[in-house]
């Protein structure tokens, strides 16, 4: 029995056969597909970005910004912005201000100076509290020895008489005790005390050296040292009095009592332990009319503050007047800091934030101010065609005629380059 032709497979498309064989390479590809589009992604995406931030950002000709405004943090109140942003140390939102607004200084400070964490570790800047310390004045006489006429053999001793400096003629009364050194005997000290002091073109002071195994000898060179403690001079107890006195005058508010009181009785505890508040040395700055010092309000930041010290002792000066307790000033660096505001004040006006109570107006260095018709001009042209800083930005604007044409620049040392240029200052400028 004959078997039956069994019947041809049936035909495929050229196009089923094209789509069949593409997707056996793209399953076979898929990895290697995918690696592609994303290192695709990866390699457009900076102009995406780009381009999408050009879309979304605000128009300058909307009026939101413009050549005369700004945005500053009044947290930084060295950051300062041409666009709206937020402020990368503290991420606060940047306030609108006018570029000639400065920015207020709290009661007391007479400049300040932001600095960012890079120029702070540049310039070596460090700080230290101001604090309660043990302060101790020195006072000297030294001269020969002599038989004390009055001693005996059971208190056997010399006397000692000396002239002091008028600005130690405090810092010694009767019966004040202190340590002798005697050039004959090399690392002993003995007991001295002030007999008399008396008053003078120079102040004579006799003091009792106890010698009490006979170890000194008529004639020999020797020096008493007396330590007095700053709290306890007259001037700065008559000043921590009238501290008292102030505080409960000015104690009107209940609600500020108690903090004025608590603080006032500490100081006056402190002064009786024999401590003063202090600064360290290298923080106070001598100008020649006041001293100054740099108060760091917060990181990076610091205000310039007059402050009233006394005498220096040792490695500190006494405070009477500018700090309180717990503060912190610039002690390495502070040179610089004041450098920073002498050197260049109207970088420190506007960059760091320093200005004063009621700014003057800047001058104009234009002969005469411009008509309503150059008002005009200079409004629509905004900015220098040389700097593209706005025309008031070194005092102008400064009107200049080129090729017929009325053109504006921000100072006079811009018009010798439009004019050897005109054409390419002049073309982006609105006709």
């Amino acid at each position: 029995m004959a078997h039956p032709t069994p019947a041809p497979p049936p035909r495929r498309s050229p196009a089923r056969v094209l789509f069949g064989a593409v997707a056996v390479v793209l399953a076979r590809s898929r990895f290697l597909v995918l690696v592609c589009g994303l290192l695709g992604l990866i390699a457009v995406w900076p102009f995406a970005r780009a381009y999408w931030g050009k879309l979304t950002r605000p128009d300058p000709a909307a009026g939101s910004i413009s050549s005369d405004t700004e945005y500053w943090c009044p947290m930084c109140p060295g950051v300062v912005s041409a666009w709206p942003a937020k402020c990368p140390v503290c991420f606060m939102g940047l306030v609108r201000r006018q570029k000639a607004d400065m920015t207020p200084l709290p009661d007391g400070a007479l400049a300040r100076v932001q600095l960012s964490p890079y120029r702070v570790q540049l310039a070596g800047l460090r700080t230290a509290p101001v604090e309660y310390r043990r302060l101790e004045y020195e006072a000297v006489v030294a001269g020969r020895l002599e038989a004390d006429p009055k001693g005996s053999a059971a208190a056997p001793g010399f006397l000692l008489v000396g002239d002091v400096f008028d600005r130690d003629a405090a810092l010694v009364s009767p019966g004040q005790e202190g340590a002798v050194a005697c050039d004959a005997c090399p690392g002993e000290s003995f007991v001295g005390r002030v007999l008399e002091v008396v008053p003078g073109p120079s102040t004579r002071v006799r003091v009792r050296v106890d010698d009490p195994r006979g170890d000194l000898r008529p004639g020999a060179y020797a020096a008493a040292t007396f330590r007095t403690p700053a709290a306890a001079l007259p001037a700065f107890r008559r000043l921590e009095q009238e501290r008292w006195r102030d505080a409960l005058a000015l104690t009107v508010a209940p609600s500020r009592t108690a903090g004025v009181l608590l603080d006032a009785a500490a100081r006056q505890a402190a002064a009786r332990a024999g401590l003063t508040l202090c600064v360290p040395e290298p923080a106070v700055i001598d100008t020649g009319t006041r001293r100054v010092v740099y108060v760091e309000t917060m990181p990076g930041t610091f205000d310039a503050t007059e402050v009233v010290v006394g005498r220096r002792c040792g490695d500190f000066y006494p405070v009477r007047a500018g700090v309180e307790p717990g503060q912190r000033v610039a002690t390495a660096g502070a040179v610089l800091l004041d450098a920073e505001t002498r050197l260049n004040p109207a970088l420190a006006a506007t960059y760091f934030g320093a200005g004063a109570k009621a700014p003057t107006p800047p001058v104009p260095s234009a002969p005469a101010s411009p008509d309503a018709e150059d008002a005009r001009l200079a409004a629509r042209q905004k900015v220098c065609p040389v700097t593209k800083e706005p025309l008031d930005s070194m005092g102008g604007p400064v009107k200049l005629v080129v090729d017929g044409r009325v053109v504006f620049i921000c100072c006079k040392g811009c018009e010798k380059a439009v004019r050897a240029k005109p054409a390419e200052y002049l073309r982006d400028l609105p006709q």
